[in-house]
């Protein structure tokens, strides 16, 4: 750790940057960031969408373990390229948006694993059950933007998604692959 720490260390100062001049908080940029998904639905991969979500958080370099993060998906913005799927992924048996209209992300902390790599440890909050949750994200920050890149595995039976009678009709697989991209820009 402590060579990442000097190889941080020296990439700031040859650019003639110290380290506290990346220490921000942030803003996501939604126009300019994605989280899509990816599950099985009658053994086919299929994929969707949350068009709403917004982020802020803060990080310092010098202190990636004291970052935090959170993140507000709309759970009605979901989008599975059909119509009816997506009305139907919003009702009470899978994210019950009339009683739970987000999904709620808290990072609690960034450990650095080198090359721009970090395991990210949070909680995620969905249909009322929160879940630790970590995943390996890529993360470049520099004055203007922080752009992180990662995918985690959620678990439908966690988070009770998929419950009630239409289980029994529409074969969806255990896991949801969920990727991000996001970019975000310092609070001015």
């Amino acid at each position: 750790m402590t060579r990442i720490f000097k190889a941080l260390a020296t990439g700031f100062l040859l650019l003639g940057l110290a380290p506290a001049a990346l220490a921000a908080d942030w803003n996501v940029d939604r126009e300019q960031s994605k989280i899509e998904f990816e599950y099985l639905r009658a053994g086919e991969p299929t994929k969707g969408i949350f068009a709403k979500f917004s982020g802020y958080g803060t990080f310092d370099p010098a202190n990636p373990s004291a970052a935090r993060m959170s993140l507000s998906i709309d759970t009605t913005s979901i989008d599975l390229y059909d119509t009816m799927a997506s009305a139907f992924a919003t009702s009470a048996e899978w994210f019950d948006s009339k009683n739970h209209p987000r999904v709620e992300y808290q990072l609690t902390g960034l450990e650095p694993l080198g090359d721009d790599v970090y395991r990210a440890t949070g909680t995620l909050s969905l249909r009322g059950e929160s879940k630790p949750i970590t995943a390996d994200i890529n993360l470049v920050v520099d004055p203007a933007s922080a752009k992180a890149k990662g995918r985690l595995e959620v678990v439908r039976a966690d988070y009770l998604l998929g419950v009630g009678p239409s289980a029994a009709f529409v074969e969806i697989g255990p896991n949801v692959i969920v990727s991000f991209d996001l970019l975000a820009r310092p609070l001015k």
